[in-house]
């Protein structure tokens, strides 16, 4: 299966191709160029992965939370080619891309020795206006990661930890380094933004049911009520 991914719903421009399992991607932080760097982006990855649109299979997409311009941008640009295509699209969270990527960045760090079963993975987005997006996964097993605390935009904050091994992830930790103040953490990647190797996982692992028509593609914002980016 041939999968393009694409993400502009932070600072970070990311996109990704994957041809067969073998995955290409690319990240560069941009918060100003999403609408210049993406599709540019992606047609380099495909060009490098010996690919065109026309070979596509299946578009993924950021759907946020984040930045409300960032995260138009990277829908409306997968919408765009799975309509010229006919092709269904995967809507990928932004906060679950930072905990699958704060799982394999903790796994990569701590060794083969150290498995992930059992932690809790909290991740965080900076969402202005003295807020962030927030949400708590947990790391089922070394392949998966379930929900824990849904997702939300809230003031700066975590309930306490459901178990004592933790890993944080985010921007909204680096805004807010008091919420790194956890019993049982083990990492903290405050610099930590989502990328499409990390998304690609998550859409290679999507069933066929929870793939959506082109018409259905929205942006997950969580807050309606903000101007700027």
């Amino acid at each position: 299966m041939n999968i393009l991914y694409l993400d502009s719903s932070t600072e970070a421009c990311t996109a990704g191709v994957a041809v067969d399992g073998r995955t290409v991607s690319a990240f560069e932080v941009a918060p100003r160029g999403h609408a210049r760097l993406l599709l540019p982006m992606a047609e380099d990855l495909l060009s490098s992965a010996g690919i065109g649109f026309a070979d596509l299979d299946l578009v993924g997409f950021g759907r946020g939370p984040g930045s409300f311009t960032g995260v138009r941008i990277a829908t409306a640009m997968a919408q765009g080619i799975a309509i010229a295509r006919d092709l269904p699209l995967v809507p990928v969270s932004s906060l679950e891309c930072l905990a699958v990527g704060a799982r394999e960045r903790f796994r990569s760090e701590s060794g083969a020795g150290h498995g992930t079963s059992g932690i809790e993975i909290r991740v965080a987005i900076d969402a202005r206006m003295g807020e962030i997006y927030r949400a708590s996964y947990l790391a089922a097993d070394e392949a998966t990661i379930e929900p824990i605390l849904a997702e939300a935009v809230v003031e700066p904050g975590f309930p306490s930890p459901e178990l004592d091994r933790v890993i944080a992830a985010g921007s909204g930790f680096g805004r807010y380094p008091e919420l790194l103040d956890i019993p049982g953490l083990l990492a903290g990647y405050d610099d930590a933004l989502p990328h499409a190797e990390d998304a690609l996982r998550l859409v290679a692992a999507t069933d066929r049911e929870a793939w959506i028509a082109p018409d259905e593609a929205v942006p997950h914002y969580l807050r309606d009520n903000v101007t700027g980016p």
